[in-house]
């Protein structure tokens, strides 16, 4: 039987995991469950973190959980131009997550949290907009606790968030993927490359390399419709990238997963209830960026929680979102604006579907920012040629770290 807590995780994710560990070291009686019956399994995302975040929140790696340094990021847009950033916010690392998450459960584990798998949140007790009951079934027995501060670290489809009925962002603001681990034909570059092209749609595709022949291979966009699996099939079908690269007789795992564009409704505090991760949106989906995002917000979540537990003042939740920016600073509210301007682009339907790949691409790689958004349009009228030599001076006039080329796969 599962024993009473003071603050409740629900999801022992990146967020899940860092609230149960600082919670527990600020002094709360915490416990975390997860309804898997391994924690990490299955993965449901691309798996790559940025290294300035990484060294930013000073997060050390777990052994093993590193597959590969990324040193650059080419962004492959509309098979007609290739941007390749070597600025230090592009450079990452790609993870084997099933190692990741389990590490991170484990360290909550040894900062004094209770944490169990095969545990799932069935129902909720409400009074005055709090949670005062949560009944668990964990391994096929029912037990109830009552915790003085939940926090809801159970991504995007939240089920504490269904359970209070509590909508933090919209099904429009959700992007569906899918990615296969695959074996190349050839040696892979030591970059993540991303394709925005109309064949994806109003999303992305990726490789994410995880070893010098194995990578992630994927694509996720708002409005994915059909089949998961047929729509990367004729992808990998028609794309002579990839076609060039993999084999889809050479598939290791098969992952899927929803993510939410970067954002939440009302801000994420529901009485005494922190969503934190996917759960609230906190995630810089542009590009691909939830895991880091995700542990940060966790860890301001645990620690508000432990000193409301501790002084036995509810209020101190309010200071989640404060707790959040002295860790992340800008990050979440950027990456917001940015996802802004570029579904405005999208959304344009003046310009053409394949010109709109090329801007998008442009500002999400910060080629272009929102300010220069009438002088990169001007540059889709030029051949291709002159377009490239003018990205060139302008990269060189920024001293970026960065190079542009053009692509002949139209």
């Amino acid at each position: 039987m599962l024993k009473e807590c003071e603050v409740l995780v629900i999801g022992a994710g990146p967020a899940g995991s860092s609230a149960a560990m600082t919670a527990a070291e600020g002094g709360a009686s915490t416990l975390l469950i997860d309804r898997k019956k391994e924690i990490g399994t299955p993965v449901q995302c691309g798996e790559v973190v940025g290294e300035t975040l990484l060294k930013s929140l000073k997060l050390n790696l777990p052994p093993g959980a590193k597959a590969m340094a990324l040193d650059h990021t080419k962004f492959l847009l509309d098979r007609r131009i290739a941007l390749t950033s070597r600025e230090p916010y592009w450079k990452a690392v790609s993870l084997e997550r099933k190692i990741f998450d389990k590490a991170l459960a484990a360290k909550a584990a040894e900062a004094g949290a209770m944490v169990h798998a095969d545990a799932r949140l069935t129902d909720i007790e409400m009074r005055d907009g709090n949670v005062i009951e949560a009944t668990i079934m964990h391994q096929g027995v029912e037990t109830r606790v009552h915790p003085k501060v939940v926090i809801a670290a159970d991504g995007v489809h939240s089920t504490v968030s269904r359970l209070m009925g509590v909508e933090l962002f919209t099904e429009k603001a959700m992007a569906k993927g899918i990615e296969y681990e695959m074996v190349s034909n050839k040696r892979l570059p030591a970059g993540m490359q991303i394709f925005l092209e109309p064949e994806v749609g109003l999303g992305y595709g990726w490789i994410i390399p995880k070893g010098p022949r194995r990578a992630n291979v994927g694509l996720a966009a708002i409005g994915l419709h059909g089949n998961r699996r047929d729509r990367l099939q004729e992808w990998l079908a028609t794309n002579p990238m990839l076609m060039d690269m993999f084999d889809v007789d050479k598939v290791l795992e098969v992952k899927t997963g929803d993510a939410p564009l970067p954002g939440f409704l009302g801000g994420p505090r529901r009485g005494n209830v922190l969503f934190a991760g996917d759960a609230a949106g906190q995630t810089l989906a542009f590009v691909g960026e939830g895991i880091i995002p995700s542990y940060a917000c966790g860890q301001g979540a645990g620690a508000v929680a432990s000193a409301a537990v501790r002084q036995n003042d509810m209020s101190r939740l309010d200071c989640y979102e404060r707790a959040i920016e002295d860790l992340l600073g800008n990050e979440l509210s950027e990456g917001g604006d940015l996802k802004d301007s570029i579904l405005e682009v999208w959304m344009d339907e003046s310009i053409p579907a394949g010109d709109r790949t090329v801007l998008c691409g442009m500002l999400m790689s910060e080629v272009m920012f929102t300010d220069d958004l009438e002088e990169a349009k001007a540059l889709l009228s030029m051949p291709q040629r002159a377009m490239v030599n003018t990205i060139k001076a302008t990269l060189a006039k920024r001293k970026a770290r960065a190079t542009v080329s053009a692509l002949h796969l139209r």
